[in-house]
């Protein structure tokens, strides 16, 4: 059955479910199938009518299908491809490192967390501390994360917690008055801290971190965090091979 109402009682939730925190709204198929693979819970797939003819793996998950007008209602996407899923995030308790892991301190920028991730997953940093960032829920990060997301472990917590938690491990920071981090001896697993966009690094956090920096030509003030950060990982995956 074709929903062609926004009244509709269903319709209404999953308008309800954007509002709330704890969904992810993925509206690229690609992405829906990643989040399947990674064992994400789906609530339910919204089909623009005829599209689940088109997607017939995803039409085998929970879904409803609503006529184009509606699913307009539903779908940010600026070129969707008529597929929307929402999958319930799953709570991950905090725990230590695997390997070399990735920090990122007040990053607010979506698309600069959506890209750290990526790079963290192509560099080898599966575990990712989020401390006050854009939330890895907003639909941009994931987007820019092109499935990344699910390939990785991504936790939130407060900066406090990671103090706590984190303190004594091999922390290096990222910093434009930094050491070359070419010729830093680094110890390993490294834990890596990308900072604001506009302040940096916290005090508190470049207290428990050497700071480390990336050679660059003169006329260059900075580049920004997205940037930076995955040189930085990649100097480090290079220095350790």
């Amino acid at each position: 059955m074709v929903i062609t109402s926004t009244s509709n009682s269903q319709v209404k939730e999953i308008k309800k479910l954007k509002k709330e925190k704890g969904f992810l709204f993925l509206d690229n198929p690609k992405l829906a199938e990643e989040a399947i693979l990674a064992g994400e819970k789906i609530e339910v797939i919204v089909f623009e009518e005829n599209k689940e003819k088109k997607f017939v793996s995803l039409a085998k998950h929970k879904n409803i299908i609503v006529s184009s007008d509606v699913f307009k209602t539903l779908s940010s996407a600026e070129n969707s491809q008529g597929v929307l899923a929402i999958v319930r995030i799953q709570k991950r308790p905090l725990k230590p490192p695997s390997g070399n892991f990735l920090v990122l301190d007040e990053v607010q920028d979506p698309g600069n967390v959506g890209t750290l991730v990526r790079s963290a997953l192509a560099f080898g940093f599966k575990d990712i501390y989020l401390i006050n960032c854009a939330s890895p829920s907003n639909e941009k990060v994931v987007r820019s994360t092109m499935g990344a997301i699910f390939k990785t472990r991504v936790y939130e917590l407060s900066r406090k917690e990671f103090v706590s938690n984190f303190k004594g491990m091999n922390l290096y920071c990222g910093e434009m008055n930094g050491e070359d981090i070419s010729k830093v001896e680094l110890k390993f697993p490294v834990g890596i801290i990308v900072g604001n966009e506009g302040n940096g690094v916290s005090n508190e956090l470049k207290k428990i971190s050497k700071s480390v920096a990336i050679k660059m030509n003169k006329g260059i003030e900075s580049l920004n965090a997205g940037v930076a950060g995955s040189i930085l990982m990649f100097k480090i995956k290079e220095k350790e091979n």
